[in-house]
């Protein structure tokens, strides 16, 4: 999941809306004429005009109001995905004279104290927003016509589109409209369901892949209001070893020596018959519903994942804590009734996710639901099927390929439930044996004797750590004091363990520094695991062949099948190269006794030396035996993103790839931060690599090497023109710090003085090379804009897998 908070916000400008349906008749008469939905709130809608009338019968009485998709757009890149939720407000109708408004409340700013002044300091302090306003109908029954409210776009779609770049697509009024089957109300929850349908005198790409005339997208959209949950919900506060995701507000009656921000964990309520710490059987279980449009084996698959939290909740004391079941025939998904695992189609590969609505006042999730992108399962078989390209027994292959691919469903299937449980990411579990769903997982591909292995592609079953974040969260305790001692307790136990948890907040980007927070990677030692997936890609590659493709598929098809087989090592790439300067700690109260510090120099130096050797042209070359069978694309088959650029027209670009690959490695050694923490290492300890130092080596491993022949030679000179590309970017880059930019321009200098005596030392063809990387480097020193390759390859995408 490119994690995403529970609650989904979606950036729109509110403006209050008005009601443009007259009031021509009296309140009795519309509801005689009108189809009635009685329950939290009473809906009438008529047939005749279009018309849906509110009964304001809950006057200053706060709710949620909610919008979510029951359809989608089928785009990941757009984003408007079946089933997401929106934005979680707390609303409430207010009577004004003779009209009525729907006020947004502002619960970032709070008094929590009996004392009305307090209280009433902080309203009067912050503003509020109006969403509506409507004039209500005469009669004994106070109504209002709420079209304007609903034939609106609260959901920020054309925000959306706008951002995705797909134009300026407007709400069309007189192309939308309230949907009469979509009009509901139960006792705690009514739903209105709208069609929307936005018009852009320029159709956006991604919207033409997936409507019929891209002029006009037409989505179905809900309005939910939901009453606030009943009370007895106990909020747990929030702390950054809890593992949980967080919601926060400031509390203005706080004293001084308090935090005045208040932060407290996402989380289920879940209450046991027997109340304390002891075993006991659950008042109501939380229970989660599969889609049943899942086919068969995949919802199997899904269904044995979502179950591995039972234990979790088991061992954390509530029995029959945790239950997962189809969704009933006659159930909507969207309904606030049900957590919901929802089987979602696009156009292309995507992220999963899970939402959640919650309760703003104190964290307490009211529904959970869970987006599966259906062909990320099509994604791991693919790469499995480029595995065992060459094995011989293919039957054996072919059922491998499938149990790797519901292996990996099962596992998400596990991670986007924790999110909705209120788990936080916990990229840093893959080095402490895999403790963790939350983590990201790569599939644990190994040799044995001379073939490929993926007979245990990923682990089963929740880890350590997800046993103790359940228990953390959803652990019962006798009193407040007991809590707090309790929670105290968990985390010095898992402290002592040494289970590691590192966030979203320093693992997905190229700043991140914590040496053991990746995306994608595997093993307790990144610099190992690069190595030993080296060896595995080679020999994938020897061995890759038609095989890998499906039934019927033509040839040329293959050259997509190869991509993550080139590719394998990327996310292993990235994994190792956060050793240098890389850091290490812990988000312990400072039971372990250590602060952070940055990693050991033999290891940094380990790492530079295992990153220097995915730049070699001997394992960037593709093998010409396989330059041949990767054919062109056949007929109307035609390439895509997932496909390798290529600068040769339809055959496939070799040097290409390897310019793709290196150019990964390169970015991730010269990433600005990182360079700028191994400077600053040095500073501190001469032990450690110095800027100079590590670019002396990406010399050494690049321009300075030995010059090669054959096929490698062309590879060997991309890469020399890459590097010369990525440390003029990071000398140019805003955030390099200026004794860091002081060391790359001395070394660059000594380039410029070296690629002069080359030129003169060597055959005319490669003299050409080393004086145009010459001219790139003098120009490239004044001109920031100046690059070798003026427009770089494109890396197919590898997230999600």
């Amino acid at each position: 999941m490119r994690p995403y908070k529970l609650a989904l916000a979606i950036a729109l400008a509110i403006t209050p809306l008005t009601s443009s349906v007259a009031s021509t008749t009296n309140s009795a008469t519309i509801i005689k004429k009108s189809q009635a939905a009685t329950g939290f709130v009473n809906l009438f809608y008529q047939q005749n005009s279009g018309d849906l009338y509110l009964e304001a019968n809950k006057l200053n009485e706060p709710f949620l109001l909610l919008t979510s998709l029951p359809h989608g757009v089928g785009s990941n890149d757009i984003g408007l995905d079946r089933g997401q939720l929106g934005r979680t407000r707390m609303v409430q109708f207010e009577r004004h004279g003779p009209y009525l408004i729907l006020k947004q409340l502002n619960t970032q700013y709070r008094a929590n104290t009996d004392n009305a002044a307090e209280q009433r300091a902080v309203k009067e302090a912050f503003a509020e927003s109006v969403l509506w306003r409507g004039k209500l109908v005469t009669g004994k029954r106070n109504l209002v016509a709420i079209n304007d409210l609903v034939v609106n776009d609260l959901h920020g779609i054309s925000d959306t589109l706008e951002r995705t770049k797909q134009g300026s697509y407007q709400l069309d009024p007189a192309k939308s409209l309230i949907l009469p089957e979509g009009v509901k109300s139960f006792e705690r929850n009514s739903d209105v369901d709208v069609l929307l349908t936005f018009n852009s005198a320029k159709k956006g790409n991604y919207v033409a892949q997936v409507t019929p005339d891209a002029k006009y997208l037409s989505v179905r959209m809900r309005y939910s209001f939901i009453a606030l949950p009943e009370e007895g919900y106990q909020a747990r506060a929030y702390h950054p070893l809890s593992g949980y995701l967080s919601d926060e507000y400031l509390d203005y009656a706080t004293q001084v020596d308090q935090d005045i921000r208040q932060r407290f964990l996402l989380r289920h309520r879940l209450e046991k018959v027997t109340p304390g710490s002891a075993p006991s059987q659950v008042v109501k279980p939380i229970t989660y519903y599969l889609d049943p449009g899942v086919p068969e084996p995949i919802r199997t698959a899904l269904l044995d994942g979502a179950r591995w939290w039972e234990q979790a909740f088991t061992d954390a004391g509530f029995i029959n804590g945790f239950k997962v079941e189809l969704l009933p025939e006659d159930a909507d998904p969207q309904d606030v009734r049900y957590n919901v695992i929802q089987w979602v189609h696009r156009a292309t590969r995507g992220w999963s996710y899970g939402a959640a609505i919650t309760d703003p006042r104190t964290g307490e999730i009211i529904k959970g639901h869970v987006t599966l992108g259906s062909q990320r399962v099509r994604q791991d078989h693919l790469i499995a099927r480029g595995l065992t390209a060459g094995w011989q027994d293919r039957a054996a292959a072919d059922e491998a390929s499938m149990q790797l691919a519901l292996a990996r469903i099962r596992q998400l299937s596990a991670h986007e439930i924790g999110h909705t449980l209120g788990l936080d990411h916990n990229f840093a579990a893959s080095s402490n044996n895999n403790a963790s769903v939350m983590d990201y997982p790569h599939p644990k591909v190994t040799l044995n004797g001379d073939q490929i292995d993926i007979s245990q592609p990923y682990d089963e079953g929740i880890g350590a750590w997800d046993k103790y974040t359940v228990a953390y969260g959803y652990g019962e305790y006798a009193d407040a004091q007991a809590e707090t001692a309790g929670l105290a307790q968990l985390r010095q136990e898992v402290a002592k363990q040494g289970l590691r948890y590192i966030g979203e907040a320093d693992s997905r980007s190229q700043a991140a520094s914590n040496a053991y927070a990746s995306l994608w990677d595997n093993g307790s030692d990144p610099v190992a695991e690069l190595n030993r997936l080296a060896e595995v890609r080679a020999k994938a590659i020897a061995d890759f062949s038609a095989d890998a493709l499906l039934a019927e598929q033509p040839q040329g098809e293959l050259q997509d099948t190869f991509v993550p087989i080139y590719l394998l090592t990327r996310f292993q790439i990235a994994a190792a190269a956060k050793m240098l300067g890389g850091t290490t700690y812990s988000y312990s109260d400072g039971v372990d006794g250590k602060s952070w510090h940055y990693v050991a120099p033999a290891i940094q130096q380990q790492a530079l030396e295992a990153l220097l050797a995915t730049l070699s042209a001997e394992q960037l070359v593709v093998p010409e035996r396989l330059q041949e069978i990767l054919v062109p694309k056949a007929g109307n088959y035609y390439k895509t993103r997932e496909s390798f650029d290529s600068a040769l027209g339809v055959v496939i670009d070799p040097v290409g790839m390897a310019e793709v690959l290196s150019r990964l490695t390169l970015t991730q050694i010269y990433a600005p931060a990182r360079i700028n923490r191994v400077n600053q290492a040095y500073l501190s300890d001469k032990e450690q690599l110095s800027v100079a130092k590590l670019t002396d080596k990406v010399f050494a491993a690049t321009v300075f090497s030995d010059i090669p022949t054959g096929p490698e030679l062309g590879v060997w000179m991309r890469v020399n023109a890459v590097m010369v590309d990525s440390l003029l970017a990071t000398y140019h880059d805003d955030n390099t710090r200026p004794e860091v930019k002081a060391q790359l321009a001395e070394r660059l200098a000594y380039l410029t003085k070296q690629l002069k005596r080359k030129v003169k030392r060597v055959s005319a063809y490669e003299a050409a090379h080393f004086a145009w990387l010459l001219q790139g480097v003098q120009k490239g020193l004044t001109d920031n804009e100046f690059k070798l390759i003026v427009k770089p390859l494109a890396m197919p995408p590898g997230s999600p897998i």
